[in-house]
């Protein structure tokens, strides 16, 4: 298991349509740091990617990433402690 982050970039008039996937965000048990980021903790960027991907529309950007312990952070929508948690999971 590895920590990855979830970005995405959807058009903000459009958001209404978008309650399923950050639904799915959800109880995948993920958690959203910034506005269009999220964490969550899993086996592969290609598994969840292909669970997201269904949820987005052709003109969306999604990008799943793996995250690594090298990490600096300002203002994020959790706690420092809580991210820091949550950074144990990296690599």
């Amino acid at each position: 298991m590895a920590l990855y982050l979830i970005s995405y970039d959807i058009n903000e008039k459009d958001a209404f349509e978008y309650q399923k996937l950050w639904d799915k965000l959800k109880e995948m048990n993920s958690a959203r740091i910034l506005y269009s980021e999220w964490i969550i903790i899993g086996d592969s960027a290609r598994s969840i990617y292909s669970q997201l991907a269904p949820l987005t529309q052709l003109k969306d950007r999604l990008l799943v990433q793996e995250i690594t312990k090298d990490a600096v952070w300002d203002k994020l929508l959790i706690g420092d402690d809580t991210f820091r948690k949550w950074l144990a999971y990296a690599r």
